[in-house]
């Protein structure tokens, strides 16, 4: 129960200084979709290469 809380105020305290020093950012649209279609794409050709791997 401590860590989560002690994990949440640094989590919350670290965006705070960072939104403070450098404002906010806003990740383009595009960029987020593309970042998640590589993600998905890396999980798809690891998950095949472990199953074809163990067979």
């Amino acid at each position: 129960m401590f860590y989560s809380l002690l994990g949440r105020v640094v989590w919350f305290g670290l965006k705070f200084v960072l939104r403070r020093k450098y404002g906010p950012t806003y990740v383009p649209k595009s960029l987020l979709a593309g970042g998640t279609i590589a993600v998905a794409i890396a999980v798809t050709l690891a998950v095949l290469r472990a199953t074809r791997d163990s067979d």
